[in-house]
């Protein structure tokens, strides 16, 4: 999945960040090198009493080498730093949890396409048997209007049924290949490659909902990554308020400078400085009441989705309880279906009943035989939906 991987270096980024907030804490080097050439040769001038003129004394040689070398390192920050360090982590935290979760989204959506390649080839041949079928019957109708037993709109009937379930076939088909399509690409393979897969069994119940709504509460990532986002904010706020305080550097250094007027040309050098602004017109003021209202807003929207979530687990575990009821029902429509049309099949032939009656009963079967494929996938995704609404998947 291009989705996955491109969040998975989202996730190495924001991993980046926590190194590059932590490297504030280390020691800088740094080192400005330069040749300069002047146009001039700069020199004191130098008035003595009753000197006939000024006397020019040389400053430094007209062309000259300078390197400067320095090491600083923070002393006192006033905890921006420490703050910093912990909102990467926080903004890492709602990375890793946003991968995590389309990670789990990208398995349900796997399921969902795995099931309906199962579900359209199924229905393909629900609609071949009902084809047959309805071929077989209009061999049983030419055959009785060759012994005058119907009249021809009997057969006419008949064929314009059969034609019909042709067309279902022909659209079953391609629904089969559509999903198959969507299958593989969902596999990274050709989109016309062959779909091997096996069916499974309805799963069991998933038990009881309160459980499973307290579940989803501990585990969905999406609720860590709200939270973790949150924190961030709030540590972005603690950031914002120490650019008010005072900061302390320690620094030191060596120079060297050309300059054959100097009685020493290398110096080396230490120091302490202290930065305040303790009044820079409300800047860090209003990012720290931004990154406080983006933290509110995020702790609301955490309370949003718990609401959410729960309704999600809710409302997949009432689907599942629903699914369950409908195979019942479905397998008892599909044997009395089934046994209707062999009823009234026979019952045509015999001359007994009408051709409508078989058309009818054809129609049930095919519906009731459609109903029972449904519910039975239907089934198994609502399982499948209400592990991910509880974050098991």
């Amino acid at each position: 999945s291009n989705r996955l991987r491109a969040e998975a270096h989202q996730v190495e980024a924001a991993r980046a960040e926590v190194q590059l907030a932590r490297s504030a804490r280390n020691p800088v080097l740094s080192n400005h090198t330069a040749y300069t050439a002047l146009s001039d040769q700069p020199a004191y001038v130098i008035g003595l009493p009753g000197a006939p003129q000024d006397i020019n004394m040389p400053l430094s040689d007209q062309q000259f080498a300078a390197t400067s070398t320095n090491v600083s390192v923070p002393i006192y920050t006033g905890g921006k730093i420490n703050a910093m360090v912990a909102a990467s982590r926080y903004q890492l935290n709602a990375a890793s949890a946003g991968y995590a979760s389309s990670f789990q989204n990208l398995k349900m959506e796997v399921a969902d396409s795995y099931f309906n390649v199962l579900r359209t080839r199924q229905l393909l041949r629900i609609a071949q048997t009902s084809e047959d079928a309805l071929m077989r019957h209009q061999h049983d109708v030419e055959k009785q209007l060759r012994q005058k037993v119907v009249t021809r709109n009997a057969l006419l009937a008949a064929q314009a049924a059969y034609s019909a379930a042709a067309q279902e076939r022909l659209k079953a088909e391609n629904m089969v290949s559509i999903s198959e399509s969507a299958y593989n690409r969902y596999m990274g393979r050709q989109l016309d490659s062959w779909v091997d897969i096996e069916e499974m069994p309805v799963p069991p119940l998933s038990g009881d909902l309160n459980v499973l709504t307290q579940e989803a509460i501990r585990n969905r990532k999406e609720l860590t990554q709200i939270a973790s986002q949150s924190q961030a904010s709030a540590s972005l706020s603690r950031a914002s308020n120490a650019d008010r305080l005072p900061q302390i550097v320690a620094m030191g250094g060596h120079t060297y400078m050309q300059n054959s007027y100097l009685d020493e040309e290398s110096y080396w050098s230490g120091s302490v400085g202290l930065r305040w602004t303790p009044i820079d017109g409300g800047a860090s003021r209003a990012k720290s009441r931004a990154a406080v209202q983006n933290s509110a807003a995020a702790a609301r929207i955490w309370n949003e989705t718990c609401s959410q979530i729960a309704l999600q687990v809710r409302s997949a575990w009432i689907l599942e309880q629903e699914t369950r009821s409908r195979i019942e029902v479905a397998n008892i429509g599909e044997d009395q279906a089934n046994e209707n049309l062999r009823v009234v099949t026979r019952q045509f032939q015999e001359g007994l009943v009408n051709h409508t009656e078989v058309l009818d009963a054809q129609t049930l079967q095919t519906k009731a035989a459609v109903n029972r494929c449904n519910a039975i996938y239907d089934a198994i995704l609502a399982s499948c939906q209400l592990q991910r609404a509880a974050g098991r998947m």
